[in-house]
Parts: C-alpha cells; sequence; structure tokens
C-alpha cells in the first residue's frame, strides 16, 4: 500500500531540472524510511528486514527505463524482491557497445540534474513499496571521464549531499564498483596500491557530509584487493566471492550465467548453479544478493530490448527470454513482500 511519503514526481522533476543539485529545496521532501545495519542485519524504518534484490546497472540510463522499472516495482515486491542496484555511473553495457552506459556526473564532478532526478524518483517509487536502493557511484566503464581525484571528491560530496538533502534515507551505498579492477581502472585512488587507506579516503569524504547513510567499496572478485577497510558500513563483494563470517554482507553482483550477445537464455546446469547461489544467500541471515544477469543490466544486447526491469519468460529457449525463474524461486522459497517482512507463500 502506497503512504505519505508520495510526492508528486513531475514537480520534482521540474524543481530540480531547474535548480542546482545540492541543497535543493531540502524542507520541500519528507524523509523516506531509513535503511540502517544493526550487529551485521539489514533494518529499514526501524524494523529488521530480510532483503533479495536484482543488480538493475543501468536503471538510470533515460528517462524511459527508469519508468519501466519503476512499474515494474510492484512485480518485483509481489515476488518477495525488495531491493534494487543502480548506478550513477552506469555499469557494462553488454552488446553491442560495452561502453554505451549513462555517465551521470560531468567531468569536473557535479551530478547531472536530470540524473538526480531520475534516481530521486526511482528511490521515492521504492520506499513507498518499502524497498531499499543500492546507490553505486562510479564503475570501471566511466572513471577515466573526470579529470582528477578533486573532481571524484566533489562527485561523492556531491550525490552525499542530494541524499542527505532530499532526506533520502532507504538506501546504501556502492562508492566504487570493482575497485582495483586489472584493465579498466584509470584513476590510482580506485586502485592498489594501499588499498585500504584509498577506501578509507573515499569513504571519509561521503561520510563527512552525510554520516548516517551506509557505506562501503566493492573489490573486483580477481584483483586480490581486500572487501573490509577502516570505516567501512557495509561489506561489499561480487560474483563468486565467498561470504565473510562477519559483518552485514551484500554481493551486488552475483556470477552471470547468460551472455549479452544471447541474452535471457540459460541452460539446465546454469539455472542448478544460479539455484544453488540463491540457496546459499538464503541459508546466511548476514547476508544478501543482487541477482545479476545479462538480460536485466545489457543496454539492447541480443534480445535489441535490453535492460529488462521485467521478469520475461523463464529462459528456456529464445521465444521465452527472462529470468522469470528468479522471480519464482524467492517467491516460493522466501515469499512476497509486505514491508516490514516477506509473507511465505500460502499465507495471506
Amino acid at each position: 500500500m502506497l503512504d505519505h511519503r508520495r510526492v508528486l514526481s513531475v514537480s520534482l522533476m521540474a524543481i530540480v531540472l531547474v535548480g542546482a543539485v545540492p541543497g535543493l529545496l531540502a524542507d520541500d521532501a519528507l524523509p523516506t524510511r531509513e535503511f540502517e545495519i544493526r550487529e551485521d542485519r539489514a533494518w529499514l524504518g526501524g524494523q529488521p528486514v530480510e532483503l533479495w534484490g536484482i543488480r538493475c546497472g543501468n536503471a538510470l540510463h533515460s528517462e524511459v527505463i527508469t519508468e519501466r522499472h519503476i512499474r515494474n516495482f510492484d512485480n518485483m515486491v509481489a515476488h518477495g524482491i525488495n531491493l534494487i542496484g543502480v548506478y550513477v555511473q552506469g555499469s557494462n553495457a553488454g552488446w553491442p557497445d560495452p561502453n554505451a552506459a549513462l555517465n551521470g556526473y560531468t567531468r569536473d564532478g557535479h551530478l547531472k540534474p536530470v540524473v538526480a532526478a531520475r534516481l530521486e524518483r526511482l528511490i521515492r517509487a521504492a520506499d513507498e513499496r518499502g524497498m531499499v536502493v543500492m546507490v553505486g557511484l562510479f564503475t570501471p566503464r566511466k572513471d577515466q571521464d573526470f579529470y582528477d581525484d578533486r573532481s571524484v571528491q566533489a562527485a561523492i560530496e556531491e550525490t552525499a549531499q542530494f541524499l542527505k538533502d532530499r532526506q533520502l534515507k532507504n538506501v546504501f551505498v556502492d562508492i566504487m564498483h570493482e575497485f582495483s579492477h586489472p584493465e579498466r581502472i584509470d584513476h590510482e585512488i580506485f586502485r592498489e596500491p594501499d588499498g585500504p587507506a584509498k577506501k578509507a579516503k573515499l569513504t571519509s569524504w561521503f561520510k563527512a557530509v552525510a554520516p548516517d547513510i551506509e557505506v562501503g567499496v566493492c573489490p573486483d572478485a580477481e584483483s586480490g584487493t581486500g572487501d573490509s577497510y577502516p570505516g567501512m558500513d557495509v561489506r561489499l563483494i561480487q560474483k563468486d566471492m565467498p561470504i565473510p563470517a562477519s559483518g552485514f554482507v551484500v554481493n551486488v553482483e552475483t556470477l552471470r550465467q547468460d551472455v549479452y550477445q544471447n541474452d535471457g537464455l540459460f541452460s539446465e546446469s546454469q539455472l542448478e548453479t544460479m539455484f544453488a547461489d540463491f540457496r546459499r544467500y538464503h541459508e546466511v541471515p548476514h547476508a544478501a544478493m543482487l541477482f545479476h544477469a545479462a538480460f536485466i543490466q545489457g543496454i539492447s544486447n541480443y534480445s535489441g530490448s535490453a535492460p529488462h526491469p521485467e521478469m520475461g519468460g523463464y529462459g528456456r529457449k529464445p521465444a521465452d527470454r527472462g529470468v522469470h525463474f528468479y522471480y519464482d524461486w524467492v517467491r516460493d522459497n522466501v515469499g512476497r513482500w509486505e514491508y516490514p517482512r516477506h509473507v511465505p507463500a500460502g499465507r495471506n
């Protein structure tokens, strides 16, 4: 059920598009529910919650794509999905152009107003349904677009100020996805050596502005950089990295099984690998996952219609492309989402 947090998104967009992002009319925005981490568990609005997510790295790519994601939120929560991950600097765009994703920052580190408007609209629509949003800032595909470290710092601080001023609290942040990627990281501050100190510095820039928003940095799985560091709030991992024994852990990118050149198709062995992953995270109460598929994240892809916030088909044949199986697994094994809890299948 929608609640008092609903705002007039059309009016909001008009305000954001004509004004500066930081400090924008902070008192006109109602606060969302607040995401917190208490004793290695997720809390939202003062209630303990279990999170089941989808990685939608390019959800902010255009007005149409953002709107498609929002329109699928009701279907997500009906199947128990209550966490979505998006990036201001878009993620791998797949095929035919892996670098086609949107960059929501200018070269000197300003958050583009049109992207800020989309992000707020998506976060508030999620809050109306009791969902959490992981807001990713930087990715290896786009970090080279910044002039220098001062631009990186400006982008971190401006985004933190925007989230704080707009009272968008149902979020946590991945500052840099795939820290120390061996091929695509350009700025020294995003890679080893001295990874813990660099991650701590990035985090301190954000927390100095928005101390109440939980923050982490996701390592590249193959780089050898660590998944914890001083000042970290949320422990971020990716792909097939083992689940750490401590901290609130989020796998922001489970190991993708379909390919961008033929997205939304899965073999039986690939399906079983994914189901094993789902079971593994279901058994660990201090961990959550963002399900990752080319069908969900890519732009265009072989299907020609990606990214797909919609679940589509079951992925067994070209006429049935999709990730419907993930939606069904969460609904059948966890339950539909009615904040603040999942309701197991068969219960009213």
